[in-house]
């Protein structure tokens, strides 16, 4: 099994670069924002930043981190057509959804620069570099609150609305034992006939 968080994290991370802010001049020819203008402004932006240049970042990552008798099934599986087809595809989706056609065309703009082009390689790299330490933070500072949390509490005690599983829910009426029910008294004892003198005693 491949490492799919690393995969997932560093595939976030290349797609969090390639879409970037950035300040880039104005489209000098405003378009209209529909869908067919769009697809097409899209198309020209892949030309600039192709997709495919995800997979091979994330490939050059991912690779080193594999045990080897995995890397040449993993660069097989990421170079096959029917990938980066699909990689294709799902970034002009991504970006008619999200883009409108003068910011597609700025994007388009900046990276047909020479400072666009020096700059997109970096991002990956940048964004690979802080969400480390970021994460880092995050969990130290969800460790502290939940150390603040129990402290709150005293020991030993239950919360509030939590109960047992076979535990009465709610507090439960005292009752009061019963009082001892009177004895009935003791039937007395037979007697045994005394003898009369003269009268001749049993056999």
């Amino acid at each position: 099994m491949f490492r799919t968080k690393t995969l997932l994290l560093l595939l976030i991370l290349a797609l969090v670069a390639a879409c970037g802010e950035h300040k880039t001049p104005p489209s000098a020819a405003p378009m209209a924002d529909n869908e067919a203008n769009r697809t097409a402004a899209a198309k020209q932006y892949l030309e600039v930043a192709p997709p495919q240049e995800l997979l091979t970042d994330m490939t050059d990552k991912v690779v080193k981190i594999l045990p080897e008798n995995q890397r040449k099934m993993f660069l097989s599986v990421m170079q096959t057509k029917s990938l980066q087809d699909a990689t294709y595809s799902i970034s002009l989706n991504a970006l008619v959804k999200h883009f409108t056609v003068n910011e597609l065309k700025a994007m388009m703009a900046f990276y047909s620069t020479p400072e666009g082009k020096s700059i997109r390689p970096k991002l990956s790299i940048y964004m690979a570099d802080i969400m480390p330490q970021i994460s880092k933070e995050v969990v130290e500072a969800l460790n502290q609150a939940e150390k603040e949390e129990q402290a709150k509490s005293p020991q030993g005690q239950k919360p509030q609305g939590q109960v047992k599983p076979g535990e009465p829910k709610g507090p439960q009426p005292q009752v009061k034992p019963a009082p001892p029910q009177p004895q009935a008294p003791a039937p007395p004892k037979a007697q045994k006939p005394q003898a009369q003198p003269g009268a001749p005693s049993p056999k």
